[in-house]
Order: structure tokens, then C-alpha cells, then sequence
């Protein structure tokens, strides 16, 4: 084991710390708001039931990105030669599903304001357009006579 190994097995190490913390608390409901960690809209800051359930969406993938960073740390200690791709996608995995989660998380939070912000009375329907049906019965029995 190199100096190197232990560098970035540490690296990953905080970066699956910096993943699988705010997952959990995002994915249980628990993440509190804040200018730090977590998606930056202005839909998610508007209240906080968007906050939750943009986060409740984000969480998984953060737990995924966190597990892949895990595991990127495992073959980072060991990594002699070509193990060293496995880091690399690891790390790659990683950055995917993170980006993959805040995506989904930005239109969960989107959906979750227009929901919010419709009115909660119904729109009347508009009323049906008057059909003269003598005119409609004349013009079918044209049509039947042609045939």
C-alpha cells in the first residue's frame, strides 16, 4: 500500500460521508433547510413541504453516490495497476446517479409548487356549443342518399 492509496482512500472515504449523511437525512425527511447542503432552487425554498419532498426524491440517489464512493475507497486502498479503474468508475458512478438524483429532485420540486400554487376550486366548465339538430339530421340523410 502507497502513500497514494491511502490519499485517495481517504478522499473517497469523506466523499462517502459527504453522500450517505445528507441522503439519509434527505431520504427519512429530516434534512432541516439550509444555504448549505441541498438543492438550490427557488421552488424548494418557497416552504417547507417542497424542501421534503424535493429531498425525499434527491436521498436515494445521494445513498447510491455514497455507496459507490464506499466501494471506490475499498479497491483505492488495494489498487495496484489496472484495479485503479475501479476508483475511476466508482467515482464516475458516483457523480452520475448525484447528478441523475438532483435532476429528479428539481422536477419533483417543480411539480410539488405548481401543486401548490393551483387554485383549490374547480374551474367551470364551459358550456357545451348548441347544435342545431334538424340541420345535422338533414345533412346526415344527404349524406346516406348520396352513398
Amino acid at each position: 500500500m502507497t502513500t497514494l492509496n491511502v490519499v485517495l482512500g481517504v478522499l473517497f472515504i469523506i466523499g462517502a460521508l459527504l453522500f450517505l449523511v445528507p441522503g439519509a437525512l434527505a431520504t427519512a425527511g429530516k434534512l432541516p433547510g439550509n444555504n448549505i447542503i441541498g438543492l438550490r432552487l427557488p421552488e424548494v425554498r418557497k416552504n417547507e413541504s417542497t424542501w421534503v419532498t424535493a429531498h425525499r426524491v434527491v436521498g436515494p440517489f445521494a445513498l447510491l453516490a455514497g455507496v459507490a464512493m464506499a466501494i471506490g475507497a475499498a479497491f483505492a486502498f488495494i489498487a495496484q495497476g489496472w484495479v485503479w479503474i475501479a476508483p475511476a468508475v466508482a467515482l464516475i458512478a458516483a457523480i452520475a446517479a448525484f447528478a441523475v438524483g438532483g435532476n429528479y429532485g428539481t422536477n419533483a420540486a417543480k411539480l410539488a409548487d405548481a401543486a401548490l400554487n393551483q387554485p383549490d376550486e374547480p374551474a367551470e366548465p364551459e358550456p357545451a356549443p348548441e347544435v342545431n339538430l334538424d340541420a345535422l339530421r338533414r345533412a346526415a340523410g344527404k349524406a346516406d342518399g348520396e352513398a
